[in-house]
């Protein structure tokens, strides 16, 4: 789990149906009290990487771009 902008996030790889790894992305509220899923966040179905490690990557990019765009909107 890593944190960004004060968000905890975590990048998921789900296996796909053929072959491969989908993208998914966690990110919890910032209280350090207790873990809260805020937002859950598929990547594309038709977007499928070789490795684990790709997806799991993708996955936080996913959540670092929710939470920039949040903090616009705000």
């Amino acid at each position: 789990m890593q944190q960004y902008k004060s968000h905890p996030i975590y990048g998921v790889a789900v296996p796909a149906q053929q072959h491969g790894w989908h993208s998914r992305g966690l990110v919890f509220a910032p209280d350090l009290q207790q873990t809260v899923e805020i937002k859950r966040l598929d990547g594309p179905s038709d977007l499928t990487f070789k490795t684990k490690k790709q997806a799991e990557e993708h996955a936080l990019k996913l959540c670092k771009v929710w939470i920039d765009e949040q903090s616009q909107t705000n």
